[in-house]
């Protein structure tokens, strides 16, 4: 049943010879850009020894040093030059170089952490998650406007992932955001509005159409239905970095009850709509059900529980096989348990008499 209902698209893909320009015109504009410096001293480009003078300067004049601010200066001084290591980094691509390996890290890193001024006290604690902040998010928001594809799980992936480790090693995304982190992140989001909006698209035709499995029709209504669904599942992944108000928003009433809704309550198999309602409710993070209690879920999702209930009835009201009946039950109270609407599990068990789902539920 789950296979016939259930097609999941798989992220669009470079043609052959589109993969080769690419990587042509990639190859060219990364040995163009080892010539820029061509005619500069080192001195003045390599970042380890524009590093080295700051450090000459730290050490032998340090109060002088201090009251000059020379943390606050160096994210601005060194962009340019970190910004041209960073030409040839993707953001969006796993197998790619990570920036934590370019030269220009360890030199930073060594400066602010190394060589004894790893104490507390030190000024240029905060220069590299400065840097992070002013030149890599820069670098990143460049992907997320311009590249970045919602609908891509491996992109989505990659893009979620890094912002993750960055939040983990350098906590950019805590507390009062800086100016590039807000702009960043307005991006994602501006992004994954764009997506729903113009990306999103999920026909309705008449029931005659959509009885026939193998009709163009059907076939193209249940492909746009199980992007949508990608794209929901997308989402999810920036849990705990976009906000919660604003990811629940794009989500459940933008995308499930504007669009994913309207395809389940015409749907004309019940069976069907289980099994799609089990796919979406694998989208929804965990953490928005955490210490939820007021035994109906979240607000909006009381529709999606609510059709949820009434196609149980459709399927198991008057039928006679006891067996496929039990299975939609267990089923469905999964779902419901999932989404904390604890009311509609209890109205289930007591019309079904299947106390025992629902008792099994709540030990485990």
């Amino acid at each position: 049943m789950e296979d016939d209902c259930e097609i999941f698209p798989a992220d669009l893909e470079a043609t052959a010879e589109q993969e080769a320009e690419l990587q042509s015109k990639r190859a060219d504009i990364l040995k163009r850009s080892q010539e820029i410096f061509s005619d500069v001293q080192e001195d003045f480009w390599d970042v380890r020894k524009i590093l080295s003078r700051f450090n000459e300067w730290r050490v032998s004049f340090p109060e002088s040093y201090n009251n000059a601010y020379i943390g606050l200066c160096l994210p601005k001084l060194l962009a340019p030059l970190i910004r041209h290591q960073l030409i040839g980094w993707n953001p969006l691509k796993a197998e790619g170089e990570d920036f934590e390996a370019l030269p220009w890290y360890s030199a930073v890193e060594n400066f602010c952490h190394g060589q004894g001024y790893e104490e507390s006290e030190n000024a240029d604690k905060k220069t590299l998650p400065a840097i992070i902040e002013k030149s890599i998010l820069s670098k990143m928001q460049g992907f997320v406007e311009l590249v970045w594809d919602p609908l891509s799980l491996q992109e989505s992936q990659c893009l979620a992932s890094l912002c993750r480790r960055i939040q983990e090693d350098y906590s950019v995304f805590d507390g009062e955001q800086s100016k590039p982190v807000k702009a960043f992140m307005e991006a994602v989001i501006q992004k994954l509005k764009g997506a729903v909006d113009n990306d999103v698209f999920i026909p309705l035709y008449p029931k005659s159409f959509l009885d026939d499995k193998t009709s163009p029709q059907f076939q193209f209504q249940n492909r746009q239905f199980w992007c949508a669904v990608k794209l929901l599942g997308n989402m999810a992944l920036w849990d705990g970095l976009v906000a919660e108000s604003v990811l629940k928003e794009l989500m459940l009433d933008k995308l499930v009850n504007r669009y994913l809704m309207m395809t389940l309550l015409n749907e004309s198999s019940p069976k069907h709509v289980i099994q799609k309602c089990k796919k979406i409710t694998s989208c929804f993070p965990n953490s928005w059900f955490v210490d939820l209690s007021s035994g109906s879920s979240i607000p909006q999702l009381q529709n999606f529980s609510k059709h949820l209930v009434q196609t149980t009835h459709l399927i198991c009201r008057d039928n006679k096989d006891t067996v496929s009946c039990r299975t939609v039950l267990s089923d469905v109270m999964n779902i419901l348990e999932t989404i904390r609407a604890s009311e509609n599990m209890k109205t289930i068990a007591r019309t079904y008499n299947c106390q025992d789902l629902l008792e099994s539920l709540h030990k485990s």
